[in-house]
């Protein structure tokens, strides 16, 4: 009798599909939150609470997702998505913790293209809705962000304050694990990040055979400043010109300012608790304006730059 044969139901690893169930199993239960939406210079234009809900309904098969948003003026709004496996939409992939990432497969300056990410730490979650509206140039510039941050019902508590750019400051290495479009297993890699107080900023991710390099920098003479917003201009050939924002409760956006054709980029989100780790989640198009991959990133502020 082979090895194979001997092994037990419970004992075989599991499929991608029950992969990606537990990895949803992990945000079941009701969340808090509100839904704050941010103009594309990072100002604050409304902010609605709402409660979502998310049940297994059928064990293995079906969960419904219940949101409930409470609008300062008008009725509550109820919206309810009833989902099998593998997810409630294309391009959904879950990892471990729970954190997910979906939105347009291809990048196109005609219409809207849009993002949902989300990072989760135990009973709390950050989701990111990230839209961009295509322009009469055969580009896309960013239309609003929103910031949804959520507590598990009877859970801790947000006490992180708003970020500051100095906060992000340093160099930080931490360890990444990657989900490709093609559905190829997950696979690990390293990250480093660094941030000096003139706000030049390199970031390099490695992970089999690739890396991902950005580098960009303030072209403002002087050093960290109070801004919610800081531009930052692309340093090397071939690259976008980003925009950082800082949001409420720990959490920023790193995007472009503008998405070109035949430019490869990335969309950034990124949370800081107030014990000072930090999750980064990235979204990786190539020059064709296709997804390529998506990294989840823990890392560690390991040193300050002197510049």
């Amino acid at each position: 009798m082979s090895s194979a044969s001997k092994l037990s139901p419970k004992s075989l690893p599991k499929s991608p599909l029950d992969f990606q169930w537990d990895c949803i199993r992990q945000n079941i239960g009701t969340w808090h939150g509100s839904f704050s939406q941010f103009s594309p210079s990072g100002e604050l234009v409304k902010d609605t609470p709402s409660v979502l809900t998310l049940e297994e309904t059928d064990p293995g098969k079906m969960m419904v997702l219940t949101l409930e948003r409470f609008p300062e003026a008008g009725e509550k709004k109820i919206n309810r998505l009833t989902f099998t496996a593998p997810g409630p939409a294309p391009y959904t992939y879950y990892f471990e913790s729970g954190a997910f990432s979906q939105g347009s497969a291809q990048w196109s300056s005609f219409g809207q293209f849009a993002i949902e990410v989300s990072l989760k730490v135990g009973d709390r979650r950050v989701r990111y809705v990230i839209m961009y509206e295509g322009t009469s140039h055969y580009t896309s510039q960013l239309k609003y962000v929103t910031l949804i941050c959520e507590t598990q019902e009877g859970g801790t508590q947000f006490v992180e304050k708003s970020l500051s750019a100095e906060l992000l400051l340093g160099k930080w290495e931490g360890s990444a694990k990657v989900i490709y479009s093609t559905g190829e297993p997950f696979t690990t890699g390293t990250s480093q990040w660094q941030m000096r107080k003139d706000l030049a900023l390199s970031c390099q991710e490695q992970f089999d055979d690739r890396t991902q390099v950005l580098s960009v920098a303030s072209d403002v003479e002087g050093t960290v400043s109070s801004e919610t917003m800081i531009q930052l201009k692309a340093t090397e050939e071939n690259q976008l010109d980003y925009q950082l924002m800082l949001l409420s409760n720990g959490a920023y956006c790193l995007l472009p300012q503008e998405i070109k054709r035949e430019t490869a980029f990335r969309v950034e989100v990124g949370w800081v608790s107030a014990q000072g780790d930090r999750q980064r989640l990235i979204r990786y198009y190539d020059t064709r304006g296709v997804w390529t991959n998506t990294a989840l990133i823990n890392d560690q502020q390991t040193s300050l730059l002197k510049k």
